[in-house]
């Protein structure tokens, strides 16, 4: 009963307190020259990363109110403050949170929130452009998944279309999932030592 207070105060305190992690001022950045993007200023690092890895592991439970809870806090998060282009949150927290996305939607338990997650993605994919996205995460992430082999990954690396708006983006996904999880089944279900499709 206490987990949606607690990561209702969690967001709370990051939306309302966006300026004791991130001290960003104006003055600095107009001073930076027009090829140098301005640093970032982060302060209290450890206590925003352990608020992150507790929305994190949030997403590894069954409960699928906190799910959609934390999911429409990261959002919101992002929408204001940014969050995903925090080069904290790049750096440390990005490919974790892809990963555990991509497996939720592959794994089925929260298929209700199929569409928000699949949002979530796209905005996190669109930080660098997509670039990290399809050149990096997406591999990285089928190198983890079992139950395949190398060509499967392959086939299913290059049937993942580059797309950068949402709706394309969230039916490639959707086609992505639906793929992987058809090649799982289909070898999980052929007996040792046969020919994988």
């Amino acid at each position: 009963d206490i987990k949606p207070c607690l990561y209702e105060l969690l967001h709370y305190i990051l939306d309302h307190n966006w300026r004791y992690f991130f001290k960003g001022s104006l003055l600095p950045s107009l001073k930076q020259e027009q090829t140098r993007p301005a640093t970032e200023q982060l302060e209290h690092q450890p206590q925003f990363v352990a608020m992150m890895q507790a929305f994190g592991q949030s997403f590894l439970q069954p409960d699928i109110a906190i799910f959609k809870q934390n999911l429409e806090a990261l959002e919101n998060l992002n929408m204001k403050c940014k969050l995903y282009s925090k080069d904290i949150f790049k750096d440390l927290m990005l490919v974790q949170f892809v990963t555990v996305l991509l497996q939720v939607l592959v794994s089925r338990s929260h298929d209700l929130l199929q569409e928000e997650m699949g949002i979530t993605l796209y905005n996190m994919a669109a930080v660098d452009d997509f670039h990290m996205f399809y050149t990096q995460y997406l591999p990285q992430f089928l190198c983890q998944c079992e139950g395949l082999d190398d060509n499967q990954r392959a086939i299913l690396a290059t049937n993942f279309k580059p797309d950068k708006d949402l709706p394309s983006f969230t039916q490639s996904l959707q086609r992505f999932v639906n793929d992987l999880r058809y090649y799982q089944l289909c070898n999980n279900s052929l007996p040792a030592g046969s020919v994988k499709l």
